[in-house]
């Protein structure tokens, strides 16, 4: 039986114990795999130094693969013809799991707190923005039909052009949390977010968090999502039903006319799986980068009727007022290689515009405004390939 212990460096060290089978091969000529039921993980880049196995793994697969099958996986190499010439079953060492145990967000300590807490509060909402406007605006009018707008929580990345407190209006009376900037990190966005969502639940029974422009929507109205989230008497993380993109029609859409009855000035939307993601929790969450996905597999459920819009493309005209008005962090080069966020203007081979990274060449280039809003328009008729009509419910949700 193989053993897997995870690094600092979120590298994990699968120590094999019969690799004799491996050795009349090159590395570069086999295939390893992490494989548990149905689930089969190919690891992209590997060392192998005889019996020893290192690979990168930021997503946490190994413990991923665990939760979602509820079963040990095995690590298996495949020759170059495809046959398999290792299949270990994969022992867990305590450092795999040791950064996942969280004491702060444990509450059954009973030594200590013998009567336990009662909270005071039902639902607390959160996201994070930079520099965001319209989206802010959308956001409070929404979430404000779920909860106290007192208990609506805005953390501003250090935004420099548009402030979150600027935009929001003085008597409104949500919370807005004010971080210093620094270079965009998704990782340390994760931590973060996942220490105040602690925080909140030490008082609230049910924290929300979304980006800033994505907003949860009820079939059946908002006053039904709070009844479901009452009516729960285990700790649990809820995931929606659906996830999709509201799309502005190039051709068929009007610009918007203020900020709201946003889905009666828009005609079709797209369904996208990613945004999927597990927002709703009366436990501490463990999100991955981005909060597509966390690792309480075990505890997380699904919301019928729950869907959760993202509302990135709503208009044309705000996508390429806010890419040019806002200039984001200064970025590392490796970061700027990776990153989706855009540069202040400069100037790349004697161009003037925004940097991106073009993803069919690899290449780092250059756009003006009317450059970036052709192919913002392409990015959006390609997700209206496929698109249904925005349903006449939803219509009237936001």
């Amino acid at each position: 039986m193989a053993t897997a212990f995870r690094r600092e460096d979120k590298v994990t060290h699968i120590k094999l114990s019969d690799a004799n089978a491996l050795a009349a091969y090159a590395s570069a000529d086999l295939r390893a795999f992490v494989v548990s039921d149905q689930y089969n993980w190919q690891i992209p880049k590997f060392v192998l130094n005889t019996g020893d196995l290192f690979f990168l793994d930021e997503a946490y697969i190994v413990l991923r693969c665990i939760k979602a099958f509820n079963k040990s996986p095995k690590v298996v190499f495949l020759e170059p013809g495809g046959a398999i010439i290792l299949d270990e079953p994969i022992n867990l060492d305590g450092s795999m799991v040791a950064q996942s145990i969280d004491f702060a967000g444990h509450t059954n300590f009973q030594q200590w707190n013998v009567e336990g807490f009662a909270k005071q509060k039902r639902i607390a909402v959160f996201a994070h923005s930079f520099n965001e406007s319209l989206h802010i605006k959308i956001f409070l009018d929404h979430y404000s039909q779920l909860t106290d707008p007192s208990d609506i929580y805005v953390i501003d990345h250090g935004s420099d052009t548009v402030k979150a407190k600027d935009v929001i209006p003085s008597d409104y009376g949500c919370q807005i949390i004010f971080l210093p900037k620094t270079p965009r990190d998704d990782f340390n966005i994760k931590q973060y977010c996942e220490y105040f969502q602690r925080f909140l639940l030490t008082q609230y029974e049910w924290v929300i968090h979304v980006d800033i422009d994505e907003m949860l929507v009820h079939e059946k109205g908002m006053k039904h999502l709070r009844d479901t989230l009452f009516a729960q008497t285990e700790g649990v993380v809820f995931a929606p039903e659906f996830g999709v993109e509201i799309l502005h029609h190039p051709t068929l859409d009007k610009e918007l006319e203020g900020h709201l009855n946003i889905c009666q000035q828009r005609e079709y939307f797209s369904r996208n799986d990613s945004y999927i993601k597990p927002a709703i929790a009366s436990i501490p969450a463990y999100w991955g980068p981005g909060f597509h996905y966390c690792l309480n597999d075990f505890h997380t459920k699904t919301i019928p009727g729950l869907w959760l819009l993202h509302m990135k493309h709503i208009s044309i005209k705000q996508m390429v007022d806010q890419r040019f008005i806002r200039q984001t962090n200064e970025l590392s080069p490796q970061q700027l290689r990776t990153s989706k966020d855009t540069l202040a203007p400069q100037k790349i081979q004697g161009q003037e515009g925004i940097p991106y990274l073009d993803p069919k060449t690899g290449e780092y280039k250059v756009e003006n405004r009317a450059q970036f809003e052709l192919r913002i328009r392409g990015e959006i008729e390609n997700l209206l390939v496929g698109a249904e009509k925005i349903p006449q419910w939803l219509k009237t949700a936001i």
